[in-house]
């Protein structure tokens, strides 16, 4: 889920291409019976974080949320644990105490079963990444072209095989 705060009027972003972001992260953990209403707690900002769009190594929430906006935009994203932090993905803070206080943060989420990320982001700028090698850009394949790839594999599968054979 997002909230725009500022709507933008430059592009939107396209995967493979690198976004400059401003952001603030914060953590609400779900309420409970010491804290029926906590606050957001924050654990990490930065003022210009570089990110590749659509790579799968930042926040799945957070590139979510940044695929639909406009350079100059500020959105308030809410991510769900399930879309959060897993597999060392970031931004992640850059101060080990701040690293702590977010590993922290996600023990007691999963704890308590629930609790939401918050990144308040504003898209600074949209740039093509000059060392992208296409991947972000394939086409589907015409009718021709699947089949002269299925003729080709199905050849080396049988070559493979007959190299099989002769070795036994």
């Amino acid at each position: 889920k997002y909230l725009e705060l500022v709507k933008g009027a430059g592009r939107s972003p396209a995967y493979g291409q690198l976004c400059s972001v401003q952001y603030k992260a914060y953590v609400k953990l779900p309420a409970s019976a010491k804290d029926p209403n906590p606050s957001p707690v924050q654990f990490d900002s930065d003022s210009g974080y570089l990110i590749k769009h659509g790579n799968g190594r930042m926040v799945a929430g957070l590139d979510e949320g940044l695929h639909s906006m406009k350079v100059g935009g500020r959105r308030r994203i809410l991510v769900p644990n399930k879309l959060g932090y897993k597999f060392g993905l970031g931004p992640v803070p850059e101060m080990p105490w701040d690293r702590w206080r977010l590993n922290s943060m996600l023990d007691k989420m999963e704890e308590r079963k629930g609790g939401t990320i918050i990144f308040e982001v504003t898209l600074l700028s949209v740039m093509d990444d000059e060392a992208d090698q296409g991947y972000y850009e394939d086409s589907a394949l015409t009718e021709d072209e699947f089949e002269t790839v299925k003729v080709n594999l199905r050849q080396k599968t049988a070559d493979a095989n007959t190299k099989v054979l002769e070795i036994k």
